[in-house]
């Protein structure tokens, strides 16, 4: 009975320090593990090829684990912030989406990525008289008239087109006043491709004007009712 009782006992004694050394080891497994786990990191990649000069839409685009040592230090790591923007380069499927594969449509990117679709820039030459006194700044809205000579008559101006958009002003003119820093010697224009021929025809027939709008102002005043036949009128206006 007392041999049997002590058997029972190392028994008990073995099966404790078999379950606590099993502890140990699997402690020391857990630590290990943790010690190697590889740190990682969200990042934006192209779900698929996306060509250079496109438009980037959200279906292109996928958030992807990568270990963190392998994380550009220019890459997107949210896709609202890529959306909207355009490729400079393609990209290829899987590849991370770099801040200089992509170009912002805002005033930091180059101009012809500024342009909305189914729009045109277009340069027109200008000085202190007709730029509104060098006033004119990126941004602003105006009116474009433009004087003619006819065959006949007397010169006569129209307001050709209203509530044009500046996108750029051009280098300033040389000054006898080193400190001064000029006006600008061209302004280019956002239009559409209609009013982009009406400046040029305008420029090459005629001598362009610019008067500068209110910011807040873009309502279109109608002046089809005023020409040369009644422009004795011109205090009713």
């Amino acid at each position: 009975m007392k041999a049997k009782k002590r058997v029972w006992i190392i028994t008990g004694i073995l099966a404790l320090l078999t379950t606590g050394m099993i502890y140990v080891y699997l402690k020391q497994v857990e630590a290990s593990a943790q010690e190697n786990q590889v740190e990682m990191s969200e990042v934006v990649v192209a779900l698929t090829a996306i060509p250079s000069h496109v438009k980037v839409t959200e279906d292109m685009l996928e958030i992807k684990e990568i270990p963190s040592e392998a994380v550009h230090a220019d890459t997107y790591t949210a896709i609202a912030d890529v959306v909207g923007g355009t490729t400079t380069t393609e990209l290829i499927a899987g590849e991370q989406v770099l801040t200089e594969r992509i170009v912002a449509t805002d005033e930091e990117a180059e101009l012809s990525y500024r342009i909305p679709e189914t729009m045109r820039a277009i340069t027109v030459a200008t000085s202190e008289v007709d730029g509104v006194g060098g006033y004119v700044m990126t941004g602003d809205k105006l009116d474009i008239l433009v004087s003619y000579t006819p065959s006949e008559g007397a010169q006569v101006a129209y307001t050709q087109l209203q509530n044009i958009e500046v996108l750029e002003r051009g280098p300033n003119a040389d000054t006898a006043d080193s400190s001064a820093s000029g006006v600008p010697t061209s302004l280019t224009l956002l239009v559409t491709p209609a009013q982009a021929e009406v400046i040029a025809f305008g420029s090459l027939n005629g001598t362009i004007y610019f008067t500068l709008r209110n910011p807040v102002d873009t309502a279109w005043q109608d002046l089809g009712g005023y020409g040369t036949d009644n422009f004795d009128s011109w205090r009713e206006r």
